[in-house]
């Protein structure tokens, strides 16, 4: 909490290129890294369900903020550039929650029609 709150108190330490190309980059890597799990995990050799395939895509692809800012900030602890490695992590956290929530109508209808 303590690091979270010292980025927003004192600035994230990106100009706005970097930020800019932060938020174009994260979640184009994010949309990307959801695709390929859900190709592989719905492989045959896995032998998954449905359900479980959109269970392992999402459970592969997440990391989360309560523990990566932690992590970061020991790591890290005392660096200048502090903020500036906690901005990845801030970003993807709500981004994860938005892409989603925007794959929920399309994952529902995939797990509803099991083979």
């Amino acid at each position: 909490w303590n690091a979270f709150c010292n980025a927003f108190s004192n600035g994230f330490g990106l100009d706005l290129r970097q930020a800019i190309s932060l938020l174009l980059l994260v979640p184009a890597l994010h949309a990307v890294s959801l695709a390929v799990l859900y190709n592989v995990f719905g492989t045959k050799r896995f032998g998954l369900s449905r359900g479980e395939v959109v269970a392992a895509m999402f459970c592969a692809s997440h990391k989360t903020l309560a523990f990566g800012l932690p992590l970061i900030n020991t790591v890290f602890e005392g660096s200048p550039d502090l903020a500036a490695y906690c901005a990845p992590i801030m970003v993807i956290h709500p981004i994860q929650l938005l892409l989603g929530s925007l794959l929920i109508p399309r994952l529902s209808k995939y797990t509803e029609t099991e083979d």
